[in-house]
């Protein structure tokens, strides 16, 4: 995989999505202005599907994004599971499985900026123990 520049969390694919939602605009114009698809990680995915789960047509949507090269999909579990497991230990009920997937991603790639609405936590999550991620949000 060529190193990607950007890496999406959840919140942005759901925005993008759902015309409701507050930062609707925002990720789109996000989503337009890249110039290549963001990598991300299964469990965004099902993060993003357990969202927007009232919408079948959405989800049926999420789920071809990757095959439409609207996203590209990095396994982190089964290749960084001790990775993921320390980030967890090291966060505690803070951080989730896709949180934990992104930050992971951050390390691989770290010229990557990561795309998030959820800046609370991102804000607190390091990546190689003490370097803040590269954002991009609302």
């Amino acid at each position: 995989m060529a190193e990607p520049r950007y890496i999406v969390d959840s919140g942005p694919i759901v925005a993008a999505l759902n015309r409701r939602d507050a930062h609707h605009a925002w990720a789109k114009a996000v989503f337009a202005s890249l110039g290549e698809p963001p990598v991300t990680c299964e469990a965004v995915l099902t993060e993003v599907c357990w969202h927007l789960r009232e919408s079948p047509q959405a989800v049926a949507r999420v789920l071809e994004m990757p095959s439409r090269g609207d996203l590209r999909l990095f396994s982190v579990v089964e290749t960084e599971g001790v990775a993921l497991a320390g980030l967890v230990r090291k966060y505690g009920k803070r951080m989730d499985l896709a949180d934990a997937g992104i930050v992971r991603l951050a390390e691989i790639f770290p010229r990557a900026k990561v795309i998030t609405t959820d800046v609370e936590d991102f804000r607190v999550y390091r990546r190689n123990r003490n370097e803040p991620l590269l954002l991009i949000h609302p």
